[in-house]
């Protein structure tokens, strides 16, 4: 059975690159919600129903005043950063209704992305990453783009440990179809949980551009975190000394479409590895991945029904299991 997709609101997402939010308000999608993002006075990202109190016009299509204010394109209502209605300009003289406030939703900056909250407590935290403040990494911002698929599947991917030998041929191939144990348990975390497994790989061609090594096949060490509800951090350790995080965000933003947030941390330089070949192999991994995902149900399901779980699943039916708790009413 579907999920109500009310009981996704009182989490962070990120709705938008922090580099599309210019001096214009722009209109994004969540949980099947209209959304209106702006950059306030004081610089920061603010965010709002799509709807003007006063005749319900499109906010996302005024523009920003001299003071910073969202200004409605119908009637040239004003409103700051809080909500509060700061101008009418049909009554100028008389007091402004309480009333006539725009409710605000929380909004952070943060990975280069516009983060936001439907709830006013969120129930998790925003994700921490410590590399964000680390001089020897740097941050490639990889792909935002919109998938018509579920939002779960594409987070049970990345938690899918055995599936690299059949989907990603020529590009990130395992050795074996049969994956590496876990190694120790599954441990829990403020937001969720993670596990460490080894991936045996050929290295060929394509994949040598990313990592500066020409071995034939190398082991990397992967540590998988899942980030309730619809995140997943996968941390790389290479043979040569690579570091890399992985971060994806699976966004429900209305019907079957999901938006797909990409970004990746690394210690190495655009001098030893340009950032447009890293970019260019993930592509492909992307593209074979979507091929898989978008030709599945697009239901809202995060514990579908009717499917026979292996032990290879465990990180998979373990988030079946939390999400039952975290989502389900009580």
């Amino acid at each position: 059975m579907p999920l109500d997709v009310s009981r996704l609101r009182p989490f962070w997402y990120p709705v938008l690159p922090l580099d599309q939010l210019g001096e214009a308000p722009v209109a994004v999608e969540l949980l099947g919600e209209a959304l209106v993002i702006w950059r306030g006075a004081d610089g920061a990202p603010h965010a709002a129903p799509d709807r003007c109190p006063h005749r319900s016009a499109r906010l996302s299509g005024g523009s920003l005043s001299s003071e910073g204010n969202l200004q409605c394109p119908y009637h040239g209502w004003e409103f700051a950063a809080d909500g509060a209605c700061r101008a009418i300009p049909q009554q100028p003289e008389r007091p402004i209704p309480e009333a006539c406030r725009l409710h605000t939703y929380q909004a952070q900056a943060r990975y280069g992305r516009v983060w936001v909250c439907l709830a006013d407590q969120p129930q998790l935290p925003l994700p921490s990453f410590p590399e964000e403040h680390d001089p020897a990494q740097r941050r490639i911002d990889g792909f935002w783009e919109r998938w018509n698929c579920s939002p779960f599947r594409v987070i049970e991917n990345g938690l899918d440990n055995f599936h690299h030998f059949f989907v990603h041929r020529g590009l990130l191939e395992a050795t074996t179809a049969r994956p590496d144990p876990i190694e120790g348990p599954i441990e829990d975390t403020a937001d969720g949980f993670r596990f460490r497994i080894p991936l045996q790989v050929h290295n060929n061609t394509v994949l040598q551009d990313t990592l500066a090594s020409d071995a034939g096949t190398l082991t990397v060490e992967r540590q998988v975190s899942w980030i309730a509800p619809l995140g997943l951090s996968l941390e790389l350790e290479w043979p040569n000394g690579l570091r890399q995080r992985i971060v994806l965000h699976a966004v429900p933003t209305g019907g079957e479409a999901t938006q797909i947030s990409r970004f990746y941390f690394r210690n190495d330089s655009e001098e030893q590895v340009p950032a447009a070949a890293m970019v260019r192999f993930e592509r492909g991994l992307i593209d074979q991945d979507r091929a898989i995902l978008t030709a599945m149900t697009a239901a809202l399901e995060p514990w579908p029904s009717g499917e026979h779980l292996i032990e290879a699943d465990q990180p998979i039916a373990l988030m079946r299991q939390r999400l039952r708790e975290l989502l389900q009413p009580r």
